[in-house]
């Protein structure tokens, strides 16, 4: 368990059985959430890592059987060694590289019939289990996990605040309030955990999947909102079990995806978790996806007992006011109007960028500020009353496109921009600088201090839709199919490929809309909401007389 997840693509339904006799559930007779028997020592092994293990040790372990301890590990010297964060991390990795084989050609050795200390103390462990297979077989299931108890009081603290609310979002939508103990094994209610594979937030939503419930762009990433998070989550998780028809399966397609989980049930043609987990070979379906629901309800059991282990709740917060901005204004004027500072106002809006509170970008109108419920009438008074100058109809213009050349570098390109390396890799999720291709199209933020010209030499890239003509991108931008032809070297404008990027000079002019793929479910209020318009707007932008008739699949215009 890592604290990281990432969602799957939801894309079949399963008929609904009875659930599996022979279990328990976790809040009684009437829970949805079974508790099976066979699931139990692995959740045994989570709670321990939860509670029982810290940060400072490595657990060596059986992969399968997680009861199984080869052998508990120590890594103060590391933790507490002179080391950069960065080092550390890699000494640790390194640690339980050279641990993990030392222990696996331990038991290579022992399935030969070589004994020595370590061969000794493997084979007691071995022995005091009596159904295990033989020591080669366990030498390639060793596996390391590290404790996270020294952490365990400072997620709860993090979830106190927002336990009340995230049940009740939980429950409206009809899926068990226990799911609000998930994000402790997700990110530990983290609302800037980051995973190393793009997954943001409490919810670890990636970016393709956020996207079909949340706003995300440059200025807002509503990912980071526990709040307008947690409601995401609840529909996803809701969309699983209405496909999948139990709740194990659909909060173990939370990690690995219902489309996989509905292929696992037809395969063995059973709906029983434990069975699936036992029996089902994938190499999707590794070890993560198979221990997730037995980690969740480890999380529910130790949630539970938080007062217990982390002291009495205090009393909670109180929810913040929310009030809509209707202008593009600063972070500054919102936080002076609010009576706070600008680092307490961000930290209350978690889904504003880092840019909007330094800022370089607008607080987007439309955009719902969190404010002290305290000082509510104080802001709104003080917003009523900020000046025109301080109210703007458009966002700043922040961002270039820059096309890499031959033995371009991304420091050089920085610099040319007066920006820094940093942001040009947050902004275009570029983890390797040094990876860096000639032809790659760049989202450039733009610093205020760059010159102008640099900012008008830009052009606008456009990605080809599926079935989109030369035509239809001149006319949507405003300018000549020759004039596109010229610029991007196109002999012969029929040849247009999908996906093909597409250079637009004059981007000043700009695109009048964006285009989305309506997701499964998808309604045009939801739609809406995501991008800041209105549901008039977008069917009278699109032709839409009946919103019900929404195909999935199907592409709509988005007015910006």
């Amino acid at each position: 368990m890592r604290w990281k997840a990432r969602f799957g693509v939801v894309a079949c339904a399963v008929a609904l059985l009875a659930a599996s006799p022979g279990s328990a559930s976790v809040g009684g007779p009437r829970s949805p959430l079974v508790r099976y028997p066979e699931l139990e020592t692995n959740v045994a092994f989570w709670r321990d890592v939860f509670t029982k293990y810290t940060k400072r040790q490595i657990v060596f372990h059986d992969s399968v059987r997680l009861d199984v301890i080869w052998a508990v590990r120590d890594i103060g010297d590391i933790v507490d060694g002179p080391l950069s964060e960065t080092r550390k991390r890699r000494a640790v990795r390194d640690y339980i590289d050279r641990e993990t084989r030392r222990i696996a050609t331990a038991l290579r050795a022992l399935a030969k019939g070589r004994r020595g200390p370590l061969e000794g103390r493997l084979e007691a462990v071995i022995a005091a289990r009596g159904d295990l297979p033989g020591p080669a077989v366990l030498a390639g299931r060793v596996r390391a996990q590290r404790g996270l108890a020294d952490e365990l009081c400072g997620a709860v603290a993090r979830a106190r605040p927002l336990l009340d609310r995230m049940r009740r979002i939980l429950e409206e939508h009809g899926v068990p309030g226990e799911l609000a103990s998930l994000p402790l094994v997700e990110s530990g209610y983290r609302s800037e955990a980051n995973s190393h594979a793009g997954a943001v937030g409490i919810w670890q939503f990636t970016r393709s999947t956020g996207r079909r419930f949340l706003h995300i762009d440059h200025v807002v990433d509503e990912r980071r909102d526990p709040i307008a998070a947690t409601e995401a989550a609840a529909k996803y998780l809701r969309e699983n079990y209405e496909q999948l028809g139990s709740w194990p399966l659909a909060i173990t397609a939370y990690n690995h995806g219902a489309n996989g989980i509905a292929y696992a049930v037809r395969k063995l043609g059973t709906r029983n978790l434990a069975t699936i987990v036992r029996r089902y070979r994938s190499r999707s379906f590794g070890f993560a996806s198979r221990n997730f629901y037995a980690e969740f309800l480890a999380a529910v059991d130790v949630m539970a007992e938080a007062d217990a282990r982390c002291g009495n709740r205090a009393d909670p917060e109180p929810a913040p006011a929310r009030v809509r901005i209707d202008s593009y204004v600063s972070m500054p004027q919102l936080a002076r109007a609010a009576g706070v500072d600008v680092a307490t106002l961000a930290r209350m809006n978690p889904a504003l960028q880092p840019d909007v509170a330094a800022g370089k970008l607008y607080v987007p109108r439309g955009y719902v500020l969190n404010v002290p419920a305290e000082k509510r009438g104080a802001f709104e008074r003080a917003y009523a009353a900020l000046p025109a100058t301080a109210r703007h109809s458009a966002q700043l213009p922040y961002f270039a496109s820059h096309r890499v050349r031959r033995g371009e570098t991304l420091s050089e390109i920085a610099k040319a921009y007066g920006t820094s390396v940093a942001a040009i890799q947050r902004h275009n999720d570029i983890r390797d600088p040094r990876r860096l291709r000639w032809g790659t199209t760049l989202k450039v933020p733009v610093s205020r201090s760059a010159s102008p010209a640099v900012a008008r030499a830009s052009v606008t890239v456009h990605r080809v839709a599926r079935g989109e003509t030369l035509s239809h991108i001149a006319k949507r931008y405003g300018v000549s199919v020759a004039m596109l032809q010229r610029y991007n070297g196109i002999s012969d404008p029929r040849r247009l490929r999908t996906g093909q990027v597409i250079r637009v000079p004059s981007a000043s002019q700009g695109p009048r809309y964006r285009t989305h793929r309506v997701g499964k479910g998808q309604t045009l209020s939801q739609i809406a909401h995501i991008y800041r318009t209105t549901v008039r707007s977008l069917q009278r932008f699109n032709g839409i007389r009946d919103p019900r008739k929404l195909r999935y699949g199907q592409v709509i215009k988005v007015p910006m």
